[in-house]
């Protein structure tokens, strides 16, 4: 798959001023909670880093802000929409951005492996999704998933169970595949990758 990736420690950000636009910079600091005010940051440091490479100049010319504080962000330079798929995630003390210039939609999801309760396990798979057990392959699927929300742009307006991976091939009903096929019916490929310890990180692109 054509994207470019980037993840960020959170326990090792620089300072906010040079990562932030103004906006950003005063809208950062409206925040009032530490964690999310880290984990933001950390986001649009991983996406910034992406844009210096692709586009060029330096990490405070881009501002990721959400117009209205409703829906996904859009990115700015001189005032101007930079229309490029991206996404952004963190989980457990690291951020991951991707930046897809090659697609039509993006969506990324990071999760820290651990064991879940059985409810979890049961409100949110098909019973056709859960050919293993184990906590990695339920995390793994998760990200899956989560991934594909993103790339739908969607958010909660979608029952999960309605996006399922079934043998690492998306399978969209009802509400999903209305939204899907409103986008076109974009090609969807979906990767899963150990980027880092004890994580499973996966990325879904949409041309």
């Amino acid at each position: 798959m054509a994207y470019q990736l980037e993840v960020v420690d959170l326990h090792a950000l620089p300072p906010a001023h040079e990562v932030l636009s103004e906006k950003e910079q005063a809208f950062y600091e409206g925040l009032k909670i530490q964690k999310r005010k880290t984990e933001w940051l950390g986001g649009r440091l991983a996406l910034k880093k992406l844009l210096c490479t692709h586009l060029g100049g330096k990490l405070a010319d881009y501002a990721v802000l959400t117009p209205g504080g409703v829906g996904k962000p859009t990115v700015t330079a001189g005032g101007k929409e930079i229309k490029l798929p991206f996404s952004i995630t963190h989980s457990n003390g690291y951020a991951a951005a991707v930046l897809a210039p090659k697609a039509r939609y993006v969506g990324i999801d990071l999760e820290k492996i651990a064991p879940r309760i059985a409810a979890w396990k049961n409100d949110f798979f098909h019973p056709s999704e859960l050919t293993e057990d184990t906590d990695e392959f339920l995390t793994s699927l998760w990200t899956q998933k989560e991934a594909l929300v993103k790339l739908l742009g969607s958010g909660l307006t979608i029952n999960s169970l309605d996006v399922r991976v079934v043998g690492g091939k998306p399978q969209l009903l009802g509400r999903a595949l209305e939204i899907y096929r409103g986008l076109g019916e974009p090609q969807i490929t979906l990767e899963t990758r150990p980027l880092l310890p004890g994580f499973c990180l996966s990325v879904a692109v949409g041309k």
